[in-house]
Parts: structure tokens; sequence; C-alpha cells
């Protein structure tokens, strides 16, 4: 049996789907959708957004993990909310990432391990626009981690990347550094979640505001989006 609750304004539904029964093992697995879309006519001024970044122990979200998650609830132009924890896992985290993001293997003793606190992430994006530079990998390590816990995720993420783009074509580099030194916004802490997601924040308003000034509603953001597909 499958049951539909409209749980958003932008009509979110969660879709339990139907129990398989697993012969070699005797058990019963069951998945759920996690399904989130946008009227194109749904005005900007009224969003709310979830601007939010993983740090990860490499590159293939099939083989590493998420270690740290970061993320800012914003509606219109103030934060209503924040969340912000390291993720344990048994996996190495190899020297190159420790260098980079300063994360260790030791600061995540004790921390949640992603089967915990991922719902606590899904329930604080929920009825939210996701907002991601450079969305594809974070939507990928976020659509697969959902995955392993037999959670199916559709849902569009906003990239910024995407529109830097298409707003700022002469600016030669379009990564986050770039980006926050055309606008003069300086990192709390570089490659870490929270501070990549607060100047992430900030170059998407600073976009909105200035070269974006035409974006009204979510038609004209959709271009823009990368959608996880269940």
């Amino acid at each position: 049996m499958t049951e539909e609750l409209a749980y958003s304004l932008f009509h979110d539904v969660l879709l339990p789907k139907i129990a398989v029964e697993d012969k070699s093992m005797k058990t019963l697995s069951l998945r759920r959708s996690i399904r989130h879309s946008v009227s194109p006519n749904f005005k900007l001024a009224d969003a709310t957004y979830v601007v939010f970044d993983f740090e990860t122990t490499g590159l293939d979200y099939n083989r590493d993990r998420i270690i740290e998650i970061g993320a800012q609830k914003i509606k219109g132009k103030k934060v209503i909310g924040e969340i912000s924890t390291l993720i344990h896992t048994e996996m190495e985290i190899p020297k190159v990432v420790q260098e980079l993001t300063g994360i260790t293997p030791n600061m995540l003793v004790g921390q949640p391990p992603i089967d915990e606190f991922l719902p606590k992430f899904l329930d604080f994006m929920h009825g939210s626009i996701l907002v991601a530079h450079n969305a594809e990998f974070d939507l990928s390590f976020l659509s697969a981690e959902c995955s392993r816990l037999g959670i199916d995720i559709e849902w569009p993420v906003f990239c910024t990347l995407k529109l830097s783009r298409e707003l700022l074509p002469d600016l030669e580099r379009k990564n986050l550094d770039t980006l926050a030194e055309f606008y003069n916004l300086t990192f709390e802490s570089r490659h870490r979640s929270i501070g990549d997601v607060k100047v992430t924040a900030s170059v998407l308003q600073e976009m909105l505001k200035n070269e974006g000034d035409y974006m009204e509603y979510w038609r004209d953001m959709e271009p823009f989006t990368v959608i996880s597909k269940a």
C-alpha cells in the first residue's frame, strides 16, 4: 500500500514504498522516498533556503564518507537556524584531507555517526530550497548516504557555481575563494562546513542583489539546479 502525505507549501511528498522480501535473508526491506518540488511561479522573496556543505574523506560518493555537515536555514536575509557537526566514521581520513580541512581522526571520536545525524539533517531541510556551491558534489553524497539508510531522495538543489557561470562570465574562476574575493567576503574557516556555508549564503545574496536582480520566481532559478532522482 502506498500512502501519500503532503507536508509543505512546496508540495513535499513522503512516499513509503512497498516492502520487498529478500529471499536469501528471509527479511523485509522497507525503503521510502522523499520528494520535493517547487512551483515555477513561487516567489523567491517567500522562500526558505537551507545552504549546506559537506566535508568528506574523498571525492567518490560510493566509497568515501561524510565527516562534517554544516547548514544554515535562511528566510529573507535572516538566519533562522543552523546546524554544524563532525560525523564519526571508521573510514580512514587521507592525509591530504586532514591537511586541507584540519579534521583529524581523533576529532571524530565521540561524534554522531551518519545514520544517527542524517535524519536530523533531513528534518532540518524540510520544506526548504537546498543551496550548495558545486551542488552536484554535495548532492551525490547526500543521495548516497540516504540510499544506504533505505531512503531515496528526489530534491532540487540550487547551485551557486552554475549561477556564477551565468551571471559572472568574465570572472576567470568560479570557485568559492574567487567569488568571496570578488564580493569582498571573508571566511570564518575555509574547507570547514559551516565556514563555507556562510560564504556560500553571502555569495548567493550578492549575486541575486547585483547581477541577478531580475530573478523573482523559482522558474528563474530552476535552470541552475541539480536534481537527484531516486
